[in-house]
Order: C-alpha cells, then structure tokens, then sequence
C-alpha cells in the first residue's frame, strides 16, 4: 500500500515539474512606450544623445522610474530623480539650454499622469556669470499607453 502511494506521489511531482518547466514566461509588460526626436545634442543624466529619432519603454510606475531609450548610439537607460504625479495636457520633454549645452530636464507622460524630472549639472561660477539666461524648449512625444 506504501510503494503505491509513493509510486502515486512520484509520478505527481514529476507531472508537476514537467508542467513548470513547459510553461512559458509570462512577459513584462510595459507601462507605456513612445517616441521623440531631437533636434541637436542633449545631456540626459549621464548619457549624451546625438540628434536623431528615439523610442522609449517604461516597464513599471514604481521607483525609481527608468526609462529605457533606443536611439542612433543604441540603448541607454536613465532614472529619474522625482516622479511625480501630475496631469499635464500634452507629452513632451522639456530640454534647458545654457550657452552651447542642453539637458533635459523633466520628461512628461500625460496618458499615465506622470512627469518625472531629471538631475541636471550645475555650472561652474565663473562660467555661469559670463553666460545668457536657460533658456527651455518643448519636444512633443508620441504616447503609445497599453
């Protein structure tokens, strides 16, 4: 009666194993995905982006936010230093130009409600005396919500 059920409960594991290992992974989906382009060349956290047509995917609302960009120098992921949630009526990056360098400085995404804001690096006196004001200029993004 023993070797039975041990046989029984053998044959039950091995069923369920088989089971585990055939099913197929269930992929992460993303929170959001969109679309931009740059006109010239931006700083964003610690990546340098050439002009050009970029994609990005947001795999989670949790923090820290990471999105991650494919652009013409390949992939690049960047974290924000605040998520905030805030209603904005129009997606875009929102990029502040000092002199000759720009960087971006919050990216909001208004089909999820969410603007996350980014470090930018601060200028050294002597340099940010001599200089014109920041001035901030607006790129529209594409929003694709699933």
């Amino acid at each position: 009666m023993k070797s039975l059920r041990n046989r029984m409960l053998v044959i039950a594991s091995f069923a369920l194993a088989a089971v585990g290992a055939s099913a197929i992974p269930a992929a992460a989906q993303d929170v959001c995905k969109g679309s931009f382009t740059l006109p010239h060349e931006v700083r964003w956290q610690n990546a340098t982006l050439p002009a050009g047509d970029y994609t990005f995917e947001m795999k989670s609302l949790a923090n820290p936010s990471l999105i991650v960009l494919k652009g013409p120098k390949g992939y690049s992921f960047v974290s924000a230093v605040v998520a905030d949630q805030k209603a904005s009526a129009q997606s875009m990056l929102i990029i502040e130009s000092r002199g000759n360098t720009s960087t971006v400085t919050e990216l909001r995404l208004s089909d999820i409600g969410r603007s996350l804001r980014y470090a930018v690096p601060k200028a050294r006196k002597e340099v940010e005396v001599a200089q014109v004001p920041a001035t901030r200029e607006q790129i529209l993004v594409a929003m694709n919500v699933k």
